[in-house]
């Protein structure tokens, strides 16, 4: 363990400036910081389904180490998120999905892919909220930026986070990780992994999280609320014979917790709306509107929060979830005599089961019920050149079949005035064939090239009906009396059923120059032209009229890259940067409509993106491990749309803020012959950005920072450890999601976390 710095990473603060400056002057003075005997470990990933060095791939990525994740504890996707520039993670209400360079989701139909896939162990999970089961007993994670249509397919327009587990082991092995934090919280992880038979391991581990006390003070129900409590469990079994390997992976998860609740905001002025022509008050247009605005009351009771703590709730029910996931996957791999032949066959079914309160409010007159439930099958086969000659290549067929239900009721008044329930089934049939190349010309220079086809089938089947009442059906909650369809499927113009199809590629070339001087050890200079593309789809949420009924065409992206990776000062620093454009096309945006009670996703956003990237790894000294990140985007809406007749043109995609910058830093050191030590700390600073579309005031959340840190006391040979943390150190309140419904009466906030700190400790056999 004392050698394995590259795998710990804890980050403290620079300012932007501070860090460029001081990554030159280390590279002034790498000669002397040469003669040091630490050196960077080399980190294998699979960012082109083949292994190779972190440092030899030309693709913009960043990747993290189950120590890494230990680290920096990690307990969520969203704190990966934290830790690289220029990702987000976009939070609505159970639906994660990240943000890659300002390409995100943010919608309410949960029936639509994100432009920026996750796969678990290279099987693609096609909607947001499955991957709230996924994060433990992790081997690596790999963020690969820009768009990644041609190894990783399905919309990757933004690009693709890729968690792979850990693998069944030969030798025997056990180990148990165990915490206790503020809120009553307890965490555990646990594995075994060993052969029971000739050739054969198998690995079982799981986990569990039990949160007692709720971020939240609801003041309405006179109790706390936010609970975390979820369980996994993962069961391995591996064949390995001379040849062949064999691989079955099965997984189950339950998610019973409550979610954050909205702090619903007022926007109207007392005296316009006890006159029933409600104006907004001046706070919310200027944005400086809290909870304890007098003067700004909600639209529903005529009320506000009355108090500026955003972990104070007034919601008339508890947001709760009754989540359910379950797969499985067979993974089989032939070594021929010069390539490899692999198929991955999955099945994933998530039944998505939560309940909100939508405007906040003790009165309770808007809630929804959500719904979901998905069936995915999945099948890929590759071969794959054995990576020694000049020419390595990587043939493949994808195709995937989603069976998806929808059945969410908005309520009003408990049922008692008319609601919307939004009823349908939706298939998916997905084919495709790739083709990748890596041709050496010469000793330094190489030729990437690629192209993927695909081909796509949407088909609907349902729509949006009003109805008033409440009675439930299994975990379906619905109107018991049906007043009339406001739109179906089988009244949209273009059909309920859509066909796309597109041939994405990427050119790209690699050159390894030659190294002459005592400064850089190692040099990739890279540049590439790629394109990617996002299905097609039905908008189907809550639509009040037919017109809200939306189609919408694929969106695509070309994208232009260049960067560099180097190694130096005698493999004890690594620096790597890049710069980017982006033309995205016909962009799947979120925009209010008089259509209909919720924002509408609607084609037609074409938006450019400006960007850059620098990161830096660099270990001074024995024992000393430090990494920053620094990212600066500048993204532009170009299309003229509008959204509750405010035009669009020339403003911020959301999630998108122009500079994001993230530090760690880590000192370990020997407290006796048998005991180690580890200090260290991160910090995550992200500018003002837009939370919806409509670049109001409203939606502007200010800069704000992140700190966290972490101390750690571990025996030499790794059999134990012993770690206390904290999160949010500095209390930073800041908000994760917005849901600005002028149309309603009232803004919906949604904060991350307080403060949060505790103990850890593991134990490995």
């Amino acid at each position: 363990m004392a050698q394995n710095y590259i795998n710990f990473s804890k980050k403290i603060h620079m300012s932007p400036a501070r860090l460029l400056m001081t990554a030159s002057v280390f590279a002034l003075i790498a000669p002397e910081v040469a003669l040091s005997q630490v050196q960077l470990e080399e980190v294998v990933v699979t960012a082109q389904k083949r292994n190779q060095s972190l440092q030899d791939v030309g693709i913009t990525m960043s990747a993290f180490t189950r120590s890494d994740l230990s680290e920096l504890n990690v307990g969520d996707t969203q704190e990966i998120a934290a830790n690289i520039a220029n990702v987000q993670v976009n939070y609505g209400f159970g639906q994660n999905a990240f943000n890659i360079r300002g390409m995100g989701i943010n919608e309410f139909s949960a029936n639509l892919d994100s432009p920026v896939a996750v796969h678990l162990d290279e099987v693609y999970m096609s909607k947001n909220f499955m991957t709230s089961l996924i994060l433990f007993d992790i081997e690596r994670v790999e963020a690969l930026k820009g768009p990644q249509g041609t190894l990783f397919g399905r919309n990757t327009t933004g690009g693709s986070i890729n968690f792979y587990t850990r693998r069944p082991t030969e030798e025997l092995e056990a180990g148990v990780t165990v915490g206790y934090g503020n809120y009553k919280t307890f965490k555990g992880e646990a594995y075994v992994s060993g052969s029971i038979g000739d050739g054969v391991a198998a690995r079982l581990s799981g986990m569990v999280e039990d949160q007692s006390d709720g971020y939240y003070q609801n003041s309405t129900l006179n109790t706390d609320e936010g609970r975390a409590k979820k369980y996994a469990l993962r069961g391995q079994l591996q064949w390995t014979g001379d040849t062949t390997n064999i691989l079955g992976s099965f997984h189950y998860g339950k998610d019973n917790s409550e979610l954050a609740p909205y702090e619903g905001i007022g926007i109207f002025t007392p005296e316009s709306f006890a006159a029933g022509a409600p104006e907004f008050c001046a706070a919310y247009l200027d944005g400086s509107v809290t909870g304890s605005t007098a003067n700004c009351i909600r639209g529903t009771d005529g009320s506000n929060p009355g108090d500026d703590d955003p972990y104070t709730s007034q919601g008339n029910i508890i947001h709760k979830a009754n989540n359910t996931s379950i797969g499985g996957v067979v993974r089989i791999e032939h070594d021929f005599e010069n390539m490899a032949l692999t198929s991955i066959t999955a099945v994933e079914y998530f039944e998505r089961d939560q309940v909100e309160s939508s405007d906040g409010t003790p009165g309770g007159i808007i809630n929804v019920n959500w719904y979901q439930k998905i069936t995915q099958y999945s099948q890929e086969l590759r071969l794959t050149s054995s990576g020694d000659g000049m020419w390595n290549y990587i043939v493949g067929a994808y195709y995937e079949h989603d069976d998806y239900t929808n059945a969410d009721y908005l309520s009003v008044a408990g049922g008692l005035a008319p609601g919307f329930f939004t009823s349908f089934e939706q298939d998916v049939d997905a084919i495709a064939v790739f083709f990748h190349n890596d041709i050496a010309v010469s000793d330094n220079i190489s030729i990437i090239a690629g192209a993927r086809y695909t081909w796509e089938k949407t088909t609907i089947d349902g729509g949006t009906f009003i109805g008033t009442g409440f009675e439930s059906d299994g975990p379906i909650d619905r109107p018991d009396t049906i007043l009339f369809a406001s739109a179906i499927s089988d009244d949209i113009d273009s059909g309920n059923s859509r066909k796309d199809e597109d041939v994405s590629f990427k050119l790209g070339i690699e050159w390894h120059p030659e190294m002459s001087g005592n400064t850089f050890d190692d040099m990739l200079v890279y540049a590439s032209v790629s394109t990617g593309f996002r299905s097609g789809g039905f908008n189907a949420a809550f639509a009040g009229s037919q017109d809200a009924f939306t189609t919408l065409d694929p969106e695509n992206i070309i994208a232009y890259e260049t960067g560099f990776k180097s190694t130096l000062a005698g493999n004890t620093m690594q620096i790597n940067g890049a710069v980017f454009r982006y033309d995205f096309r016909d962009g799947h945006i979120n925009v209010d409509s008089e259509t209909a009670p919720v924002p509408i996703t609607i084609n037609a956003a074409n938006i450019e993106t400006w960007g850059a990237e620098f990161d830096i790894h660099w270990l001074p000294a024995e024992g000393f491990d430090i990494k920053a990140g620094l990212g600066w985007l500048d993204s532009e809406i170009k299309s003229d749309i509008s959204s509750g007749g405010t035009s669009l043109k020339g403003f911020s995609p959301v999630n998108a803020p122009e500079w994001s910058f993230n530090s760690q830093v880590r000192y370990e050191f020997s407290v006796s012959d048998d005991f180690m030590m580890s200090v260290a700390g991160n910090v995550s600073w992200r500018d003002e950005q837009y939370l919806e579309s409509v670049n109001a005031p409203s939606n502007l959340e200010d800069s704000y920072w992140l700190v966290g840190a972490r101390a750690t006391l571990f025996s030499e040979d790794d059999s134990w450890s012993v770690a206390v943390w904290g999160k949010n150190l500095t209390n930073t309140e800041y908000r994760s999601y917005v849901n600005d419904l002028p149309g309603f009466g009232w803004l919906l906030n949604i904060y991350g976390p307080p403060r949060t700190y505790g103990v850890t400790a593991s134990f490995n056999f």
